[in-house]
């Protein structure tokens, strides 16, 4: 079930807002003088051409203003006077698509320093607002080439086809599927030519905290791990309570390093199939049986172990059973280990549990988060090839959102932190 969850930051009524006070504070709020700097310094060959901080604020405007291609950015700044003045340009000095194609394709060439920046918004968000980071919701999206994929030579070599949605079968030796039923599963799959955006995002605040951006045919389940080192989670003060993500993340690896290396709950469904139930044992969530064959109560941690009681003597099942299986009034009891017998199954908060499906339900944010990159700042459509381009063109939308977040902020208009309209 969707679950509509209020966001912090209205991003919306921000982006439609057409008050140029908002560019002045997303560029206010970066922190790109560094990156700015080491431009600046660069040997030129011919023409010194265009100032490097006007063309870094004609690419943030062109993002903010939902500009789709570089040729629309050069339209924004001859038809804007206010815009083409903030970024510094006079009117019988403006520069082409051309020249912004020629300044993109230098700021490649400085991903690294882009990154600082994204880790120095983060860093700053988690001074400015309480309890930033200690939700974590993972997930990626698709993002369509810049170039036709069913072309034998496509254009965008660096791209890739990927699927979503019902997948097939893993062990169809033993699954018997009816013919109608497996074309209906192949219709719902979704496919696309090009890449991933992978994202950790702070679930309550709906902001990004890491991001990677992968061909579409990378696993999602192979990137957890890179994208929380990115996070940054390893220092105590930045430690997270939980890690949230849907079942495609699933897996005993992702499940012990969230738990070991995070020191967090990891909150993700279970790929339930029949053959994972273990009659007598437990059902397919883990949740173990009694020999009657009713699912045992949970009730609790005591240390390291998870409780779980009888649930005739729980008051929740009436034993069909005439002989009780113990003799004493409080009932069997059975202690399973955290995370170790099995850590998919015994995780520190048990999926049957109301504060599992509580905080699996924030897992929303990073939807939110993607549609917001794709619709508001330009990711939808993208005209620039190869991987290189799209991760510093995801960057530039990523910065953004978190500039916006971080100027609001900086200004104590926490009170108006939904509304973000500068």
């Amino acid at each position: 079930m969707h679950i509509i969850q209020p966001p912090l930051f209205d991003f919306e009524a921000f982006i439609n807002s057409r008050d140029n006070n908002r560019l002045v504070m997303v560029l206010e709020a970066l922190p790109a003088e560094k990156l700015l700097l080491t431009m600046e310094s660069e040997h030129w060959t011919g023409r010194k051409g265009y100032p490097v901080r006007g063309m870094w604020s004609a690419l943030i405007a062109g993002v903010l203003y939902q500009c789709e291609s570089l040729a629309e950015i050069v339209r924004l700044l001859n038809h804007d006077k206010d815009t083409r003045i903030i970024c510094g340009f006079a009117r019988d000095n403006m520069p082409g698509d051309d020249a912004l194609g020629r300044f993109l394709k230098k700021l490649v060439k400085h991903e690294v320093l882009l990154e600082e920046c994204f880790a120095d918004l983060v860093t700053r968000l988690r001074a400015l607002l309480p309890g930033f980071g200690k939700k974590l919701a993972v997930d990626s999206t698709d993002i369509k080439a810049y170039a036709n994929g069913y072309r034998k030579n496509p254009a965008d070599v660096d791209a890739s086809w990927g699927v979503k949605g019902a997948g097939h079968q893993e062990d169809k030796t033993e699954t018997e599927l009816v013919a109608k039923d497996s074309k209906r599963k192949e219709r719902e799959l979704y496919r696309w030519f090009g890449y991933k955006l992978h994202l950790v995002v702070d679930a309550l605040y709906e902001l990004p905290i890491s991001f990677m951006v992968t061909p579409a045919n990378e696993s999602d389940t192979k990137q957890m791990k890179p994208l929380l080192n990115k996070a940054a989670i390893d220092k105590p003060e930045h430690k997270p309570d939980a890690i949230i993500a849907d079942k495609g993340y699933d897996s005993k690896d992702n499940c012990l390093m969230i738990f070991k290396d995070c020191h967090a709950a990891p909150i993700i469904p279970l790929i339930e199939k029949p053959k994972m139930e273990m009659p007598d044992i437990c059902n397919a969530k883990g949740t173990p049986t009694c020999g009657c064959g009713l699912e045992m109560v949970y009730w609790g941690r005591d240390g390291n172990y998870l409780k779980y009681r009888c649930p005739d003597a729980a008051g929740k099942s009436k034993c069909p059973s005439r002989f009780r299986c113990t003799s004493s009034p409080y009932g069997y009891v059975l202690k399973l280990p955290v995370m170790k017998e099995d850590p998919r199954r015994h995780v520190p908060i048990p999926r049957e549990t109301k504060k599992w499906a509580r905080l699996y339900r924030m897992r929303t944010a990073v939807e939110r988060v993607n549609s917001r990159a794709k619709e508001l700042l330009g990711l939808g459509k993208i005209t620039v090839r190869g991987i290189a381009k799209v991760t510093v063109r995801s960057l530039l939308s990523l910065l953004v959102m978190l500039a916006a977040a971080v100027g609001m902020a900086e200004r104590h208009r926490l009170k108006e932190m939904r509304t973000l309209v500068g």
